[in-house]
């Protein structure tokens, strides 16, 4: 996933729609802003008034009163600075945050979304360091454009404009290295955009490896892995360290610079502005202010061309980050004020889009002369597969270690794309279903059941409230988990650990069976694909959940009832009561037909059976022994 460049005006733009979720607060904040930033020269102005009315009360040129009221302008004139001041970091600050929380729900809405044959290509700790850290460098870039914009560029236009109508020459004079600064500036952009890249990604790296080190320590810890490991990561790390020291050593180094260059102007400033006072064409009162005017200005001024630095480490990360990001949602249909409301967040009052469900029943699966490569394999998966499975059927589909099975789950499923072929599922073929039309259709249980920390109510329904306590009793009966649950503590509230971890893998594939059949609840599948689910089960109990499942959605029960299920397994205890058994090898159908015609054909299922058979008696024989 290669990130483009893109210019610091392509970044401004594409964060439009952004800024147009928090119009009302920008618009407040940049009023408040910009009546700051013009009222900004006012209290230089007012003090140079001050000190002038001072000095002609001691040659007795003004009166107290004069003074009296120079003084409180002074004190209004600071007032209108300060005051807009409040309101503009108000606004301003809280719609950045507002337009952060945005960008990363959008990043991931569009990683939710993105088709699987993507994320496969992408790291897990890429994706979490372009989510977290690159949307932190885009917020502090877009923060700056927002606020440094009136508090940085309009502040120092304003100092400008009064030091032009106060002195023309002066300030032409004074102001001579400021374009020499903006042009380094916009020069350097190409060194911070490339630094700033190159950290991000190193931050990604850190990431990932952290992530999957985490992910399997245990198993670091069995193989006194430790040290290697942590190796690893400390060279990541120092890796990360030396190219944000980059970033840094750039910009810090940039910043004396922008700094000398804006105060430059200070030595002709003293020196033709001394000679002005002195040949009476300036007052000193007026001398006072223009030198306040100026010294304000390069108090602000030389952040300019870091304004346009940060501008840049945004846009680098905007490019990291927009491969990821969902389309920005629409104003329309939020609240009539819901731009200006500072804890707002879009999207976050609008309906869940109801998808219509499809009609109840089963689904029927057909594949025609179907080729599939995995992403990168120099071999296929599956070679001119051709398969029907009725619609309502249980098949069972089993083959040798790498001869297709899992590949065709996941062809099924839409997954990744089929290089030539055809697949249907409910008479469509599976590239023209939308996603939500395929969770509408479609139930899967993997091999590796992923759980959540929480607890098993939450890990089954997903957060979903509107499933009932009844069909939560009927969905663990099916996953043989009544009895299990009963012995926990506190039963569904029983918290299972991050992962699963509290668990035995064998709860874990049966709270994983239960979650597959709970979000279609109250409805059922069209398809139920397992996955070869069942590993850490042992036989009897993979023999008792199949017989639930074909019981509750066999042939038997009425058409609307009925759930067609794809049972992917190398161990063959349920395929007995299969409508149709698949033999893969090497990507193709190796057999087919029902147990009982398998058997009798005495081929490689019939062996296979048979071995797992005498493997299964010999257990129960030494089981029985071992208890006399």
């Amino acid at each position: 996933m290669k990130a483009r460049g893109i210019s610091s005006i392509q970044f401004i733009v594409s964060m439009r729609h952004y800024m147009r979720q928090v119009a009302g607060q920008l618009v407040l904040g940049s009023v408040c802003g910009i009546a700051m930033n013009t009222a900004v020269v006012l209290p230089a102005l007012l003090l140079g008034r001050a000190i002038n009315k001072v000095l002609a009360l001691s040659r007795g040129e003004a009166t107290s009163t004069d003074v009296t009221w120079a003084v409180l302008a002074l004190i209004g004139g600071t007032l209108l600075t300060e005051v807009p001041r409040i309101g503009k970091r108000w606004w301003l600050m809280t719609a950045n945050a507002r337009i952060r929380a945005n960008v990363r729900a959008d990043a991931f809405r569009g990683l939710l979304a993105r088709p699987l044959a993507d994320l496969h290509k992408t790291s897990i700790g890429d994706l979490m360091a372009r989510t977290v850290g690159d949307v932190e460098v885009l917020s502090t870039g877009m923060r700056e454009f927002t606020v440094e914009t009136w508090d940085t560029v309009l502040f120092s236009i304003s100092f400008v404009v009064a030091m032009a109508v106060m002195e023309p020459g002066l300030t032409v004079i004074a102001m001579a290295p400021v374009p020499v600064a903006l042009f380094i500036a916009r020069f350097s952009g190409r060194w911070v955009t490339g630094r700033t890249t190159k950290a991000r990604e190193a931050n990604a790296d850190l990431t990932a490896s952290l992530q999957e080190f985490l992910a399997g320590f245990r198993i670091l810890r069995l193989f006194g892995r430790r040290q290697a490991a942590t190796d690893e990561v400390a060279g990541l790390a120092q890796k990360y360290a030396e190219r944000n020291l980059a970033v840094v050593r750039l910009r810090m180094g940039l910043q004396p610079v922008y700094a000398l260059l804006m105060t430059a102007g200070i030595v002709a400033l003293v020196w033709q502005g001394g000679e002005r006072v002195v040949a009476g064409a300036m007052s000193v009162g007026g001398f006072v202010a223009y030198l306040q005017l100026f010294l304000r200005f390069t108090n602000r001024g030389h952040r300019i061309p870091q304004f346009v630095n940060s501008i840049q480490s945004g846009a680098a990360a905007y490019a990291r980050l927009s491969p990821l990001l969902a389309p920005a949602l629409s104003t329309k249909g939020e609240p009539r004020l819901a731009s200006f409301d500072p804890w707002h967040v879009a999207g976050i009052s609008q309906p869940e889009k109801v998808v219509p469900r499809r009609e109840a029943g089963p689904a029927g699966v057909s594949l025609r002369q179907v080729t599939f490569y995995y992403p990168g394999a120099p071999e296929p998966a599956l070679r001119n597969l051709s398969l029907n499975i009725p619609a309502g059927s249980l098949v069972g589909v089993t083959g040798p270690i790498g001869s297709g099975k899992s590949a065709l789950a996941r062809v099924l499923l839409g997954v990744y794309p089929i290089q030539s072929g055809e697949v249907r599922v409910d008479n469509r073929r599976i590239e023209t279903l939308r996603l939500e039309e395929k969770t509408g259709v479609l139930g899967y249980l993997p091999q590796d059941v992923n759980l959540f920390s929480g607890s098993i109510r939450e890990n089954i329904s997903l957060g979903t409230a509107s499933i009932a306590d009844e069909s939560i009793a009927g969905i663990l009966k099916l996953a043989s988990l009544e009895q299990d649950v009963a012995g926990f503590p506190q039963g569904l509230d029983t918290q299972i650990g991050e992962l699963g971890t509290l668990v035995s893998g064998g709860q874990r594939q049966r709270i994983g069976l239960a979650r597959a059949l709970a979000a279609f609840a109250p409805g059922l599948p069209g398809l139920l694909i397992l996955d070869d689910p069942f590993s850490s089960v042992d036989a009897e109990t993979e023999a008792k959940i199949i017989a639930a499942l074909r019981e509750a959605f066999g042939k038997e029960r009425p058409f609307e009832e009925r759930v067609t299920i794809l049972l992917c397994s190398h161990r063959l205890a349920a395929f007995p009561s299969a409508d149709m058994v698949v033999v893969m090898e090497g990507g193709g159908i190796e057999e087919l037909g029902t147990h009982a015609e398998l058997i009798a054909r005495n081929g490689l299922y019939s062996r296979i059976y048979n071995a797992q058979e005498k493997a299964r008696l010999g257990m129960m024989t030494g089981v029985d022994n071992g208890r006399k």
